[in-house]
């Protein structure tokens, strides 16, 4: 009896609804990553129908046309399923955006579906976030929890959507503390961590346990060779920087044509059949691209311009506000570039070609890292979905020679950068909520040995307190932050998205 007075039942509640959260995830999650899987199985034979009968042609465009008006209702009445969806989550999260779950939930599964399963260069790992963070939020609301208890299970959804995308449960756990709240919590983590392994079991039910890329033996990378993997960090964090700035300028890009911004997507639905009847191994996300990399690597020149071409499908799909991921893209851009770097490195310093197998895995990672400025859930995707820990080290190596190098060349993370975007180009209005900011000091930043009275804050914006290791306490002005301390702001649910890009600086 003494045992069970002592149980921490408020975890144990976590835990339970974490796993409730997952389970339901990891249905939904099954569900699209099955639907997309069979509309591209189809796709792929349809283009080879039509190379046989063109005369059918006609009647593809027509279908084409149809799913992307589809997509456009969809939109029109849910402007919240466009693109990848991890950055409204994060919005969420942080208090900038409103997102009304049960319209995102069944609008994002059709039109994710609709637009990955018909080849365009889109990932379903967003797409699975946001529905995850849906499925989250729609649990807390049945179960009448409050706004604080609705961030986590926001979080835990999202955690189980990357964990059922890809079979890869740790990296859906990283890449919520990673990326979208940037700090440790032990209910947090609990929480994520029973949604995540939950979500993954069921996905274990339906895929199989076997790890989504089979990319084949790999050999211990030598010693010696480990100059080479900083180099490719450095030449993958100059992509990722391309890569960022062609995906910001997508909207003034698209901007610029003469048509309403409704008939945007119709011009990838459009572009990708030329390419599904002359290049079919260039559609999809780009899975297909690294299996061909897998079973023998083009010439160089052939890899330069499958790279440019994929570059180009990638952001044209995006771009247009079509619902789906960049994750599986930005992984086949970084298998090209390691292809490259490998084809090259083996042409010049006479690596053995056993090796190239290597860069293109260490790459996929590299330049996921320069792109979202997730690190350990970049080395940790990787793993789980290729299913060999033999590459951790020099995979590591690559990684954060590409974060150091992105952050030298001004990259920031891109979800963050398309939130700021977001948020700033609705009406920046006095809403009359008040909206909680939360700020780590880090070691060795402005903010480390500061005291509260030269904590400069914006207009309408002030610290009210300061969570110190196990206890909260109100700060005076001549409070000196620590390392490890987690300042908390208020200011209007209105100002957040501006808040916080003038005091994420200190950091």
């Amino acid at each position: 009896m003494r045992a069970l007075h002592n149980l921490e039942w408020s975890k144990i509640l976590y835990v339970t609804k974490g796993m409730l959260v997952g389970a339901i995830a990891g249905v939904v999650i099954s569900l699209l990553r099955a639907s997309v899987e069979l509309l591209l199985e189809t796709t792929f034979e349809v283009y080879h129908f039509l190379n046989d009968q063109p005369i059918w042609i006609v009647g593809w465009v027509l279908l084409m046309l149809l799913f992307a008006f589809i997509i456009s209702l969809l939109i029109k009445h849910e402007p919240d399923i466009k693109g990848s969806g991890i950055q409204d989550i994060e919005g969420q999260l942080h208090g900038s955006l409103d997102l009304n779950w049960s319209s995102i939930l069944w609008r994002k599964f059709i039109g994710g579906t609709l637009a990955i399963g018909s080849g365009l260069a889109l990932g379903r790992e967003g797409p699975s976030i946001q529905l995850g963070g849906a499925v989250g939020q729609g649990v807390n609301h049945y179960l009448k929890g409050n706004r604080s208890q609705q961030k986590i299970l926001i979080s835990a959804g999202a955690s189980a959507g990357l964990a059922a995308a890809f079979n890869a449960p740790v990296s859906g756990i990283l890449f919520v503390l990673e990326e979208m709240h940037r700090k440790f919590s032990g209910i947090l983590l609990l929480t994520a961590f029973s949604a995540s392994i939950t979500a993954n079991f069921v996905a274990y039910q339906i895929f199989g346990v076997e790890a989504p890329m089979n990319l084949g033996e790999l050999f211990q990378f030598p010693l010696e060779y480990y100059g080479h993997l900083v180099l490719l960090g450095v030449f993958l964090a100059l992509g990722g920087w391309l890569y960022q700035e062609v995906l910001l300028a997508m909207p003034k890009v698209y901007s610029m044509l003469p048509i309403p911004p409704y008939l945007y997507i119709f011009i990838p639905f459009l572009l990708v059949i030329p390419i599904g009847l002359f290049f079919p191994s260039m559609l999809g996300g780009g899975i297909e691209v690294i299996d061909m990399l897998n079973e023998g690597s083009p010439t160089l020149w052939l890899l330069v311009g499958i790279f440019v071409f994929r570059f180009i499908f990638s952001h044209l799909s995006y771009g247009s506000g079509l619902p789906g991921g960049i994750f599986i893209p930005v992984l086949s851009l970084g298998a090209l570039m390691g292809s490259i770097y490998g084809n090259g490195a083996l042409s010049l310093t006479g690596i053995d070609d056993i090796f190239l197998r290597s860069f293109i895995i260490y790459a996929m990672g590299g330049f996921l890292t320069s792109v979202t400025k997730a690190p350990l859930t970049s080395v940790m995707l990787i793993t789980e979905m290729t299913g060999s820990v033999t590459h951790l080290m020099p995979l590591a190596v690559v990684c954060l020679s590409a974060y150091v190098m992105s952050d030298f060349v001004g990259s920031e993370p891109i979800y963050e950068e398309l939130l700021f975007r977001k948020v700033n180009a609705q009406p920046r209005l006095f809403q009359g909520e008040v909206a909680e900011i939360t700020m780590h000091v880090e070691v060795g930043t402005a903010l480390d040995g500061m005291m509260a009275k030269h904590l400069i804050t914006p207009e309408g914006a002030h610290l009210v307190k300061i969570a110190r290791r196990d206890h909260e306490f109100i700060p005076h002005r001549d409070t000196v932050f620590l390392p490890g301390d987690e300042l908390i702001i208020n200011t209007d649910k209105g100002y957040v998205s501006d808040v916080k890009k003038q005091l994420y600086k200190y950091n």
